[in-house]
């Protein structure tokens, strides 16, 4: 076989391809395991109920609930890689609250008084 036909044919493929950034693929990641989240909300239109399919249900909400993390994991990711020093201050590791917690601060009649 000669270089030519080997290069030409239908399994050949281009080795010197352009790199993709890592931020493309953090997006399509983020868009797949969001699409993956959504079709399993989704599954009630079906017909697959908790009653019909009790063992399918639990372990495809607790997949829903790795998905969602991972989801919140390459948001952080992303938000770091496009914009390091940007609105929110984002540290690799840091711990964000959640926001959908409430958080009830309790006061005193002390407070109120003011001197």
């Amino acid at each position: 076989m000669t270089r030519e036909y080997r290069e030409s044919g239908s399994g050949f493929v281009d080795h010197a391809l352009p790199y993709d950034n890592k931020t493309q693929r953090l997006k399509r990641r983020y868009q797949g395991l969001s699409r993956v989240a959504a079709a399993i909300n989704d599954l009630y239109i079906y017909g697959v109920y908790p009653s019909n399919f009790p063992n399918l249900t639990v372990v495809l909400e607790q997949a829903k609930d790795h998905c969602k993390e991972i989801i919140k994991d390459t948001k952080k990711e992303i938000a770091f890689i496009e914009n390091p020093n940007g609105l929110y201050d984002l540290v690799m590791n840091e711990e964000l609250p959640d926001a959908d917690q409430e958080i009830a601060i309790r006061t005193t009649d002390t407070d109120t008084n003011i001197k």
